[in-house]
C-alpha cells in the first residue's frame, strides 16, 4: 500500500493508527545506510513526513505533539535513531530526515521530498466557490488541493520503476456523501495501493457493550433516517440500509439522529441542519411529468437544447421565471412556473387560501468546457419561449451580474426583478411550506431533488445554504418562481382572490 484513507465514525483510532503507521515507515527509513542514494536524491536535500490539517495550529498542536511523544517514548529512536531534543518546532533525525507540521495551504510543502506523513480532517476542510485560489476562479476544494499536492511531490521525488515508498494517511469522519474519502474509497476499488479503514466504536471494542442491539433505518436520498420498530421488516432491497446499533447508543440516536449518524454510525449524511426534513412529503411533490424541453441540463454548446411546443399546459397564464446566475465555477439555475388555481390549507387553529404552482421547466446551464456562460443565450431561450406562445411575464435574477440582463429583458416587454436566496430565508420557508403542503407539481430533475433534501440552514448566520461539494443552483431558482408567484398580487386578484 502506498496511500491509506482512514475513515468512519469517531473513537476508531483512525489518528493513532496513522500515527503508528507513520512511525513504522520512519523506523524503515532509518534503517537505510543511504536513503539518499537509494532514491536517488541530493545528498544535502531532506526527505520528510509532514502532518496537515485544516491548519498549522491543528498541525502541530493535535497529531504533531502525540507523534513527538510517540517517538520520546521509544527506546529505538532514543538510542539508535536518535532526533534533536532542543528543536521544539520539527522532528531532525540523522541523514537529513525530519518531521514537520505545516499549515493547511497546498505551497506548504512546495519543493520538499516529501515520502509520507498524515493530512487529517480532510472532509472537514474548506471549499470555496468564486475562489480566487481556484485557477479558473471557480470552486476551490482545500482537500483535494492539499492531497494532489502532496501526491505528486512524493510521485516525482520517490517513484522508481512504478513503485512508490512510504504511505501518505488521508484521516477524516465522515460528513457528507460525495466528500473526499468517499471519492478515495471508488478509487480504491480499482487500485489495489489504497487501504480503506472504515470501522465503528463495536467493530473494534466490541467486549465494550452489553450485547443487546436495535436496529435503525439508515435513510436515502427519498427517504428520513429512523429508528425501526423492533419486529418491523424490511424489503430486500433496502435490507443494505438497515444497521444495528448497539443499545448503549439508543439515546443518542433518539435525540440527534443526523449527528448520531456520522459520527457513531460512521454514516454520511445529506445535510448538518437540514432545512428540509421531510423529504418524504418533497417526493411526493413530482408527478412523473417531463419537461417542456429535450434535457434537464445543457451548455447552450455541445448539450443542444431543443423545446417541445406541444408540452406547454395552458401556455397564455402568465409565467414567472428565476434564474440563479453563475459564469464558469457554477452552473446557472433556471426555473419556470405558473398558478394554476388556490386551494385551501388547514392549519392547526386556522385557514388559509395559498396557490398551486406547476412547474414548466426546471434547468441546469453549465458552463462549457474551458469557457464561460453566456447571458445572451438564457435570454435567447425566454425569447424562444415567448415566440413559440408562452407567456411569461416575469423575469427575476439573483444579485449576481444581472443588471444587464434585466435592462435587456424590460426593453423587450418583460417585468424584471432582483431576489437573493442568499441574504435571508424568507424565499426558502415560503417554497418548504408549499412543498410540504403538495401545493408544488414538480417536473421530475434528480439534481434539483438532491439540492432540495440537502439544504442546510444556519440559525445563527439566518441563511440557507448548501453542504460542501454540494450547490443549491436550481434549488434557489426553485424558490425564486414558488416566492415570486405567491407574492405576485395580481394573480390573487385574477383568481377572485383578496
Amino acid at each position: 500500500y502506498v496511500e491509506v484513507v482512514l475513515t468512519g465514525a469517531i473513537g476508531t483510532a483512525k489518528t493513532t493508527i496513522a500515527l503508528w503507521t507513520t512511525a513504522y515507515q520512519l523506523y524503515l527509513l532509518s534503517c537505510m545506510e543511504n536513503p539518499h542514494k537509494t532514491f536517488g536524491l541530493d545528498k544535502h536535500s531532506e526527505i520528510m513526513f509532514i502532518f496537515q490539517s485544516l491548519n498549522a495550529t491543528l498541525a502541530k498542536s493535535l497529531d504533531y505533539a502525540r507523534f513527538r511523544s510517540l517517538i520520546e517514548g521509544s527506546e529505538y529512536f532514543r538510542k539508535h535513531f536518535p532526533f534533536e531534543k532542543d528543536i521544539e518546532s520539527e522532528l531532525r533525525f540523522p541523514n537529513r530526515i525530519k518531521v514537520v507540521p505545516v499549515s493547511g495551504a497546498e505551497t506548504a510543502a512546495i519543493g520538499q521530498n516529501v515520502i509520507g506523513g498524515i493530512i487529517d480532517e480532510l472532509n472537514y476542510m474548506q471549499i470555496t466557490e468564486n475562489s480566487k485560489q481556484s485557477i479558473d476562479q471557480g470552486t476551490y476544494d482545500q482537500a483535494v488541493a492539499l492531497y494532489n499536492s502532496i501526491a505528486r511531490r512524493r510521485k516525482s521525488r520517490f517513484m522508481q520503476q512504478g513503485k512508490l515508498p512510504g504511505i501518505l494517511c488521508l484521516v477524516s469522519s465522515k460528513r457528507y456523501p460525495g466528500q473526499f474519502t468517499d471519492r478515495k474509497e471508488e478509487e480504491a476499488l480499482t487500485d489495489p495501493t489504497i487501504y480503506i479503514y472504515d470501522k465503528r466504536v463495536w467493530d473494534i471494542k466490541p467486549d465494550s457493550f452489553c450485547g443487546e442491539w436495535y436496529d435503525i433505518f439508515i435513510g436515502d436520498q427519498t427517504r428520513s433516517a429512523r429508528i425501526l420498530e423492533e419486529d418491523e421488516e424490511l424489503k430486500e432491497d433496502d435490507m443494505h440500509l438497515r444497521m444495528s446499533i448497539p443499545i448503549e447508543y439508543r439515546l443518542e440516536f433518539e435525540k440527534d439522529m443526523i449527528n448520531s449518524l456520522r459520527e457513531i454510525a460512521g454514516v454520511s449524511t445529506l445535510a448538518t441542519s437540514p432545512f428540509i426534513k421531510n423529504i418524504e412529503l418533497v417526493h411526493k411533490c413530482v408527478k412523473g411529468r417531463s419537461t417542456i424541453m429535450n434535457t434537464l441540463r445543457t451548455d447552450f454548446d455541445r448539450e443542444k437544447l431543443a423545446i417541445y411546443p406541444k408540452r406547454f399546459e395552458n401556455p397564455g397564464i402568465a409565467r414567472f421565471v428565476h434564474a440563479d446566475l453563475s459564469v464558469t465555477g457554477d452552473s446557472t439555475g433556471v426555473v419556470c412556473g405558473h398558478v394554476t388555481g388556490f386551494t385551501k390549507v388547514v392549519r392547526a387553529d386556522h385557514a388559509e387560501i395559498l396557490p398551486k404552482i406547476k412547474i414548466d421547466f426546471s434547468l441546469e446551464v453549465k458552463p462549457p468546457k474551458g469557457g464561460e456562460i453566456e447571458f445572451h443565450k438564457i435570454r435567447g431561450l425566454l425569447y424562444k419561449l415567448r415566440e413559440l406562445g408562452m407567456n411569461i411575464r416575469w423575469v427575476t435574477f439573483d444579485t449576481y451580474q444581472s443588471k444587464d440582463s434585466m435592462q435587456i429583458l424590460r426593453q423587450n416587454g418583460y417585468i424584471t426583478g432582483t431576489q437573493s436566496m442568499d441574504t435571508d430565508t424568507t424565499a426558502y420557508d415560503f417554497t418548504k411550506m408549499a412543498l410540504y403542503d403538495g401545493r408544488v407539481d414538480l417536473i421530475e430533475h434528480p439534481k434539483l431533488l438532491t439540492e432540495l433534501i440537502s439544504l442546510e440552514i444556519d440559525h445563527k448566520k439566518g441563511k440557507i445554504d448548501h453542504p460542501p461539494n454540494g450547490s443549491k443552483d436550481i434549488s434557489d431558482a426553485l424558490a425564486g418562481v414558488v416566492y415570486g408567484l405567491t407574492m405576485r398580487r395580481e394573480i390573487w386578484v385574477q383568481h377572485g382572490i383578496n
